[in-house]
Order: structure tokens, then sequence, then C-alpha cells
């Protein structure tokens, strides 16, 4: 167990020395826009990560949408089928009262003529 922490303990001061030896040779100004950059570059990364999250649900929402908006059209063509059926049945209906009328009116002229 002894031998885990000297070896985690020198790599911890070497990369401390190695931060430090970077600062010495380029200077504090370079390092902090390195590490500027670095940083805008990891946040551009998650941000076109996060947009592909954000399209992918978009997409699946969008999908869910044009299955709704299809079967209420298709509810709708049968509700417009079922009336459009109604209004024939009307009309053949309305035909037909016309005919029985006509024969009534036929057949009260024939009585009243008889007598």
């Amino acid at each position: 167990m002894s031998d885990h922490h000297p070896n985690m303990h020198s790599e911890s001061i070497m990369e401390v020395e190695t931060y430090i030896g970077l600062i010495e040779r380029i200077g504090l100004p370079a390092v902090i826009i390195a590490a500027c950059m670095w940083y805008i570059w990891k946040s551009q990364l998650a941000h076109r990560e996060e947009i592909k999250e954000w399209n992918q649900k978009d997409s699946k929402s969008d999908e869910r949408l044009i299955d709704l908006i299809k079967e209420q059209n298709s509810q709708s063509e049968m509700v417009a089928s079922a009336l459009n059926n109604l209004t024939v049945a009307y009309k053949d209906i309305a035909k037909t009262n016309e005919r029985l009328a006509m024969e009534i009116k036929g057949m009260a002229e024939a009585i009243i003529r008889s007598r």
C-alpha cells in the first residue's frame, strides 16, 4: 500500500512541476489563453452534443405529431364518408317520399273522381 501512495504523490508533483515549467517557459498569459481555448473547445463540443440530442427529441416529437395528424385525418375522412352516405340516403328517402306522395295524390284524385 505504501508503494502506491508515493507513486501517486510523485505523479501529481510531476504534473504540478510540468505546469510550473510551462508557465516559466511560455508565460502565464499564454498558459491562461491556452486553458481558455481548451475550455471553449470542450464547451463547443458539449453544446454540439446537446443540440444533437435536442434535434433527436424534436424529431421524435415531430413523428408523433405527424402520426397523430394522420390518425385525425383518417378519422375525419371516415366522418365525411359517413355524412356523405347519410346525405345520399336522405336524398333517396326524399325521392321515395315524393313518389309516395304522388301515388297518394293520384289515388285520392281517383277516389274523388269515382264518387
